[in-house]
């Protein structure tokens, strides 16, 4: 019988709740109660054991395909910034043509191309800038390493805590 991995807990729970009651002399005398159990146990032991490989292959799998995208996607945004750097030369080029030959429009069979005056405010020292039109960010940052080696030192810091967690690891 094939189990989900969560279901394993429950079934060796069972396994041992019968192993007490054969050694209690409550469990059925039909069979040799330590050969049954072994095997029992052996089979369950292997089944999950393969259940827990199989899924750290997935895992695997998983993690290399996460990595193949996400390298597409740097070298695709590395080249969406390449492309954008060249829309912006090829837009500046025919707008630097266009005011040196004073056109202001020009009409194409397929496209209408033309300058529009636009107005935007340039900072040439923000230190002169009046406080009135400034806004202050201010970010806090918590360095969780050094609090991390001051809870080992025994040293309490509020609002912190050590924690005990684990993580999987596949080699």
């Amino acid at each position: 019988m094939a189990l989900k991995l969560y279901e394993y807990p429950e079934a060796y729970r069972d396994l041992w709740n019968r192993i007490e009651s054969e050694v209690d002399g409550s469990g059925d005398a039909d069979e040799s109660p330590a050969d049954a159990t072994r095997e029992e146990f052996d089979n369950l032991e292997g089944e999950y054991s393969y259940k827990v490989e199989n899924i750290a292959k997935l895992i695997r799998s998983l993690t290399a395909t996460h990595d193949a995208l996400d390298a597409e996607a740097k070298r695709l945004k590395a080249r969406a910034a390449t492309v954008k750097r060249k829309v912006d030369w090829l837009r500046d080029y025919v707008a630097d043509s266009m005011l040196d030959l004073g056109h202001d429009k020009i009409e194409g069979d397929v496209l209408n191309v033309g300058l529009s005056r636009n107005r935007r405010v340039e900072i040439d020292s923000e230190a002169d800038v009046p406080d009135e039109f400034k806004t202050v960010a201010e970010t806090v940052t918590v360095r969780k390493a050094e609090i991390r080696q001051a809870l080992l030192d025994d040293r309490t810091v509020a609002g912190a805590r050590l924690i005990e967690t684990h993580s999987l690891r596949i080699r």
